[in-house]
């Protein structure tokens, strides 16, 4: 004879209202939250882990150049390989928004050399120390280092390409410049390469 007391687990219980209760078992209900709930873990986990993973770095596609910002074109002039004249080379110059800034960085894109072709009339080693501009003359000071005149070559002809090249790129790229004084050193000297008078700004009227 079975023990009264020996129930089943799986056996349902009747209630005292008349209703059954499962014993080891999970309504359907039961499983609805644990299935949401696993949903809700991994969608946090997804997100988790996209918040967090590194991005992989970007490259440049072939074929395209790479613009620096704060860039524009300019016009630089050197001296021309086969002819006594100037010639002129555009470029694409990293500047800033400052006036002063945009002129002392196409100055340095002129000390740089050609790239294209033609001779730099500015001697090799001369550093652009610094840069002022008087609104009221609408003058610009540029002073170069002592390389301009210790390693000039000398002659008038090169001299007259050295302070022409300087104008003629400060004038083109800034129309509203009406002279270029050039210093340096932070002095005013007399002359370059001994033929042309330097102490004075150079007007660019006279040299376009």
């Amino acid at each position: 004879m079975n023990d009264t007391n020996d129930k089943n687990p799986d056996e349902p219980e009747i209630q005292e209202d008349g209703g059954f209760t499962s014993r080891g078992t999970l309504r359907p209900r039961h499983f609805l939250i644990i299935v949401l709930a696993a949903i809700a873990v991994g969608a946090l986990l997804y997100v988790w882990h996209r918040s967090t993973r590194v991005p992989p770095p970007l490259e440049k596609p072939e074929g395209v150049t790479v613009v620096p910002e704060g860039s524009r074109t300019v016009t630089l002039y050197f001296a021309g390989e086969e002819s006594e004249t100037l010639v002129a080379e555009t470029r694409l110059v990293a500047i800033g928004v400052d006036f002063v800034d945009q002129v002392a960085q196409v100055m340095r894109a002129l000390l740089d050399g050609p790239k294209s072709g033609g001779v730099s009339t500015i001697a090799a080693g001369t550093n652009l120390m610094s840069a002022f501009y008087d609104s009221e003359t609408a003058t610009v000071y540029l002073d170069f280092s002592s390389e301009i005149v210790a390693g000039h070559p000398g002659g008038s002809s090169a001299e007259y390409y050295t302070i022409a090249a300087i104008v003629r790129t400060v004038s083109e790229n800034f129309p509203e410049v009406q002279a270029v004084q050039i210093l340096v050193e932070g002095l005013q000297v007399g002359t370059i390469a001994g033929h042309i008078d330097a102490y004075k700004p150079f007007l660019v009227r006279d040299w376009r």
